[in-house]
């Protein structure tokens, strides 16, 4: 399979080229080699390159920063997917593209499933629903992907307090939002399996454990047997200009059933970025 993978440079991106067979062909396009963005740009360079697979991992992630620049929110978060789906119409290609737990409300107690409503709260958050919706309207071969939480890849949220712990330094982890904390590792594994199910739609791949990132960085303090100190932090006391979901933890009533490996524990995604 022939697999062009745009946010090549980003951590998800990083880990799919560490993890993908080598009898696959991957073509891997970073930021600088193609913006997702720029419209004319996407069709000029995907539909050459003649892929099975598009598979997206371009994001402007930064939540906040898209509360105060929607424009870039749109055009990176809903308009690139777009353009990309439009790009892998032309070719006969594959979409797979990476969304976020960030597309519900926190209102729901247990995890939320596939088939629950999306109701965003943030700018981010409405931007990639409307690029999931525009992938789907479309291209009818296109899988859409939501996680969260995701930590590993090194300049993550995660990977920045085990620094400070490993230190013997403070780490502060909010007490009050829970999500599915995800190794990121262990998603990019499992996007390509996915992918060669060909049974497109919209999926949930995510840790398997509700939590806190206080409750993460305890277990990684003990787990660990670091210096440093767990601080707890309340969402309020942050000031944070986007809204976030309280709860985001998400589930899945469909992945079960094809044959995809099982995420391993929390503790094992904390072991393993412990080793590294």
């Amino acid at each position: 399979m022939r697999i062009v993978l745009t946010g090549a440079g980003g951590g998800l991106g990083r880990a799919f080229l560490g993890c993908v067979p080598s009898h696959h062909e991957v073509v891997p396009l970073t930021r600088a080699d193609l913006d997702v963005g720029d419209h004319d740009a996407v069709m000029q360079t995907i539909p050459p390159l003649a892929p099975d697979l598009v598979l997206n991992a371009a994001a402007f992630t930064a939540v906040d920063a898209n509360e105060s620049d929607p424009a870039r929110a749109f055009r990176d978060n809903a308009q690139g997917p777009h353009s990309l789906a439009l790009a892998a119409r032309l070719c006969d290609a594959m979409l797979l593209h990476v969304s976020t737990d960030y597309v519900f409300d926190g209102a729901k107690s247990t995890p939320y499933d596939e088939t629950d409503e999306p109701r965003p709260l943030s700018t981010y958050g409405r931007a990639k629903l409307a690029g999931e919706r525009l992938v789907t309207q479309s291209l009818p071969d296109a899988f859409i992907v939501r996680t969260g939480y995701v930590f590993g890849a090194g300049e993550d949220y995660l990977s920045g307090q085990l620094r400070r712990l490993r230190a013997g330094e403070v780490a502060a982890g909010l007490e009050d939002r829970v999500g599915s904390p995800t190794f990121v590792d262990h998603l990019a594994a499992r996007l390509l399996p996915l992918a060669l199910t060909r049974r497109f739609g919209t999926y949930h791949l995510a840790g398997p454990e509700p939590a806190s990132w206080f409750d993460v960085l305890h277990r990684l303090r003990t787990l660990g047997d670091l210096p440093g100190e767990v601080k707890g932090q309340r969402a309020a006391d942050l000031d944070l200009p986007a809204p976030r979901p309280a709860r985001s933890a998400l589930a899945s009533v469909f992945v079960e059933n094809l044959s995809l490996p099982m995420f391993p524990p929390l503790d094992d995604a904390l072991r393993a970025i412990l080793a590294r």
